[in-house]
């Protein structure tokens, strides 16, 4: 942005050469009556009232002049307008009325970071499309890494400057085969504990590097510190309120430390010699 200039200043005294102001508006004593200002309020309003009911009316009664002039994006962050505009394939010259919006719609949603979509008509040359991007909140690692969101929706393989979430494992095609609604599950369940835990103050998720899900352990979470907790396949949420007493004790997560919450009594807790032992 260019920086402010301080504006130029004028001579006090009047120029001969211009048109000098009515008498009445210089003198700070005369009264302006209020009325005079709610005439013009209400000669102005109705008149920008009337052009824009025009301009909209124009367009309905020859909409074979309504010409697409600008297309607005809104909601676009991770997906570019330059990549929107061209799957929406609006084109600048089309008549208003000639725009396909399910068609832009649908091309907008082709996105691969777009949730969805909704394409609108302003009046009287402009055409709006809104979006919903997806949010990653982890990394499914599935033959390659890929962003899960909030709903364990799996959208698109992750980029390589962009990896800063945890990693959930486990999941193969080996399981897939064997319960194929289980990986649904899965992704359900541990979305579930990283929010949690993070909400709760208990865990945040930037602490959590990997969890990793076996059909005979359950979910493991491993800790940026070298802790591990393990939590059950039944009752996460009688487990991490478990947790949650534990670390009022006194229990350090910062340390290498297995806190294994499944059993369906008592809690173990033990220190780890080396990082995945146990």
């Amino acid at each position: 942005m260019a920086p402010l200039r301080r504006s130029r200043q004028f001579p006090l005294s009047p120029n001969p050469s211009l048109p000098q102001p009515h008498p009445l508006s210089s003198d700070p004593a005369q009264k302006v009556d209020p009325a005079s200002h709610r005439v013009a309020r209400t000669r102005v309003f109705p008149l920008a009232a009337l052009a824009f009911g025009a301009a909209a009316l124009f367009a309905v009664a020859r909409p074979d002049l309504a010409l697409v002039e600008h297309v607005e994006f809104q909601g676009a962050e991770r997906s570019s307008p330059v990549a929107l505009r061209h799957l929406a394939d609006i084109r600048n010259g089309t008549t208003m009325w000639r725009v396909d919006l399910r068609r832009a719609q649908r091309g907008a949603e082709a996105h691969p970071w777009v949730r969805s979509a909704r394409v609108y008509r302003k009046l009287p040359d402009t055409v709006v499309v809104e979006v919903e991007e997806y949010e990653p909140v982890a990394l499914l690692h599935h033959n390659g890494l890929f962003y899960v969101d909030r709903s364990g929706a799996v959208f698109l393989r992750a980029r390589t400057d962009e990896l800063d979430y945890p990693v959930i494992t486990g999941i193969d095609q080996a399981l897939e085969r064997a319960h194929p609604d289980l990986p649904r599950l899965v992704l359900r369940d541990t979305l579930w504990l990283l929010e949690t835990l993070d909400s709760r103050g208990l865990v945040s998720r930037s602490q959590v590097s990997e969890i990793a899900f076996s059909r005979t352990r359950g979910f493991t979470a491993h800790l940026g510190g070298g802790a591990e907790l393990r939590f059950g396949l039944e009752g996460l949420d009688r487990q991490v309120d478990r947790l949650s007493v534990l670390l009022g004790e006194g229990v350090d997560l910062g340390e290498p430390v297995l806190v294994d919450l499944a059993p369906a009594s008592v809690a173990i807790v033990r220190p780890l010699g080396v990082r995945g032992e146990g």
